[in-house]
């Protein structure tokens, strides 16, 4: 293995998977089915081509800088001023995704898990453990996620396999839906595409991958897969409980999951199972975004302490995560946020892209 280059294609891929399937996973076929009724399945699949435009963007150009992470290259392609600018926006969105995860994570325990346990308990707790876990360099966040991503995946998988015969097909169709309207439909897909943003971690995995050239396939390969796993979730709830029934439901992933079981009387509360790993889950998205965050700090001020940044940034986080006043303005406050991020690393990484192409120093002139 080349030391200066340790991280392989596949834990690149894995980094990205693991980052992507994180909180939302529980409410997700609700907002689906909210925006477009029965054409959930066909948002949630549209949004993956949509993710796929900024994704595309940040690995390609990317990958004609293999030695260099998007912060420092792009002072380079835009200048100081303007570059530290992007960088103090992506600094703000990262910080603000994850007080925003901190607080759903909290508001889930608190409504299925720990009813009687303080809500600011709950998320100081996996906040902590988040900013431990951030002072370690970016090989051994990948061997972290590296780690995890198993437990994860199988149970999806497994859940997934044993509701599948509870689906009813009728469910699922008229496939547009009944009341299909351009707007709507086109609001879910972007807000579906809001979940992808995970992808943006391949600016810190480049210059560490052993093969660098692989970046956009893998890039591809971990949002489809990723967009695929999201994708059948939606299917199998809106096949199981309806559009009418998914509209009433909090969390329809995990009620989803306390309808499957195995043999009769063997495995009959999977939602248990589910639950632990979907905190895995949840663990592995904050401790990206907020790695994201640290990162973006560091690079922006100069400083290679990432310790000290770490915990610089833990009481301003958990402080944020606080700040709305229940569940329905946090999920509010999310939507606007996750949009304003989808926009900001698609158009970003296009300008970069951009100014690369116009300045000719694309292409494999950068390599060493």
């Amino acid at each position: 293995m080349n030391n200066s280059r340790p991280i392989t294609t596949i834990q690149f891929i894995t980094v990205i998977i693991s980052t992507i399937i994180g909180v939302g996973i529980l409410v997700f076929p609700r907002y689906m089915v909210e925006y477009g009724g029965n054409s959930a399945p066909l948002i949630s699949l549209l949004a993956i081509f949509v993710a796929f435009i900024g994704c595309w963007f940040t690995a390609s150009v990317c990958r004609k800088y293999p030695n260099d992470n998007l912060f420092v290259f792009s002072r380079r392609l835009l200048g100081r001023g303007l570059a530290d600018f992007s960088t103090i926006v992506i600094f703000l969105y990262f910080v603000n995704s994850t007080s925003s995860n901190l607080r759903q994570f909290g508001e889930v325990c608190i409504s299925v898990l720990f009813k009687r346990t303080p809500l600011e308990i709950l998320i100081l707790i996996l906040l902590i453990l988040v900013a431990l876990s951030v002072r370690r360099n970016i090989v051994k966040f990948t061997y972290i996620h590296v780690f995890y991503l198993p437990f994860i995946l199988i149970s999806v998988i497994i859940i997934l396999l044993l509701t599948l015969k509870k689906v009813d097909g009728l469910n699922l169709l008229p496939i547009l839906g009944n009341d299909f309207t351009l707007s709507r439909f086109s609001k879910g897909v972007f807000l579906s595409a809001t979940l992808y943003q995970g992808t943006f971690i391949l600016i810190l995995l480049v210059p560490l991958m052993q093969k660098p050239k692989q970046v956009v396939k893998a890039a591809t390969a971990a949002l489809f897969f990723s967009g695929i796993i999201y994708t059948i979730i939606v299917i199998v709830s809106l096949g199981m409980f309806g559009m009418n029934e998914i509209e009433l439901l909090i969390y329809p992933t995990l009620e989803m999951a306390r309808s499957a079981s195995f043999g009769t009387g063997l495995l009959e509360r999977l939602d248990a199972i589910f639950i632990v790993v979907w905190v895995i889950s949840v663990f592995t998205t904050i401790f990206t975004n907020y790695y994201l965050a640290v990162y973006a700090l560091r690079e922006l001020i100069r400083i290679k302490d990432q310790r000290l940044i770490s915990s610089f940034l833990l009481p301003f986080i958990f402080v944020l995560s606080l700040l709305p006043q229940n569940f329905f303005q946090v999920y509010d406050v999310t939507l606007i946020t996750s949009v304003i991020g989808l926009i900001v690393l698609t158009v970003y990484p296009f300008l970069l892209w951009v100014v690369d192409l116009i300045r000719n120093k694309g292409g494999l002139s950068h390599e060493k």
